[in-house]
């Protein structure tokens, strides 16, 4: 057993190998490249100029407090609703599971045109509430997207990465099986007993696991703040995408320097989360 699990553990070190050379010599690249060496366009001098620049900009500590706040309550919000959603199919809408593959598989883009549809102040529900004269009129409907509530935004990776969590929740507490809860209810446990000590203890370390996924994955997206995010504070992903696809070349090194930033907050991300996954279970909620 133990040769099989090695044998099929190497046969995916070249995969593996491959992947790691693209995403590190990337980021190498990206590193080289932020500190002045681009002899692309004759610079080939080592400075921290566009990190200072960054670093000490108006702008970049409300564009660094605006992407973590998006990012981390998507993801708290998108975990939670995902475990209480797998909670709820397994023992009451088994058949159901499938549908969280649906969500899954829309492109971030149409969920923005989605809601937009729905929930803007051009949208359908503005339409209605303005017909039924619960608001004067579409424009009164309250502002969810480019506004410095990100609320749209948090929709949007709440719709993709709850059933993601809900998917990586349900395959944990599948392992689990029926014949736990059932012998703890029979000795008189509660919903709620059963719900934390059975079902939310077994599935921790996956719940970390998700939230870190979703986490990095909102905070380096640029795609939906800058569809539907505010002009000012603007995503840190999306200021390097500005910066990236300036017509001159001179600015390609401060979007590398973001995208260096952003690649420093989620390895620092990681690092805390594999901390809180060594610690002992009863010093984690």
């Amino acid at each position: 057993m133990g040769r099989k699990r090695t044998k099929l553990d190497l046969s995916y070190l070249p995969g593996i190998a491959l992947i790691a050379v693209v995403i590190l010599g990337g980021f190498i690249k990206s590193i080289i490249i932020s500190f002045g060496f681009y002899k692309e366009i004759g610079i080939s001098e080592f400075t921290t100029k566009y990190y200072r620049e960054i670093l000490t900009s108006k702008g970049f500590l409300n564009s660094l407090f605006f992407t973590f706040k998006f990012a981390a309550v998507s993801s708290i919000l998108a975990v939670i609703i995902g475990l209480f959603m797998a909670y709820g199919i397994y023992f009451y809408k088994k058949k159901s599971s499938f549908s969280l593959n649906i969500p899954m598989i829309i492109p971030h883009m149409i969920v923005v045109v989605i809601l937009l549809n729905l929930f803007s102040e051009a949208g359908l529900f503005s339409r209605i509430l303005a017909n039924i004269g619960i608001i004067d009129s579409p424009h009164k409907f309250v502002s969810l997207f480019y506004t410095k509530s990100a609320i749209g935004i948090i929709l949007v990776y709440i719709f993709k990465g709850a059933p993601f969590a809900a998917v990586v929740f349900l395959n944990g507490i599948n392992k689990i099986g029926m014949e736990q809860f059932s012998a703890a209810r029979n000795l008189g446990a509660t919903e709620s007993y059963a719900f934390y000590h059975i079902y939310y203890k077994r599935v921790k370390s996956s719940l970390l696991k998700v939230l870190l996924i979703l986490f990095t994955f909102s905070m380096s997206s640029y795609e939906v703040p800058y569809l539907i995010g505010p002009t000012a504070p603007r995503a840190l992903a999306v200021k390097s995408y500005i910066e990236f696809t300036q017509n001159d070349f001179i600015y390609k090194p401060y979007s590398l320097a973001y995208n260096v930033i952003l690649g420093l907050i989620g390895i620092i991300t990681v690092i805390v989360f594999l901390m809180l996954e060594f610690k002992d279970d009863e010093d984690f909620i």
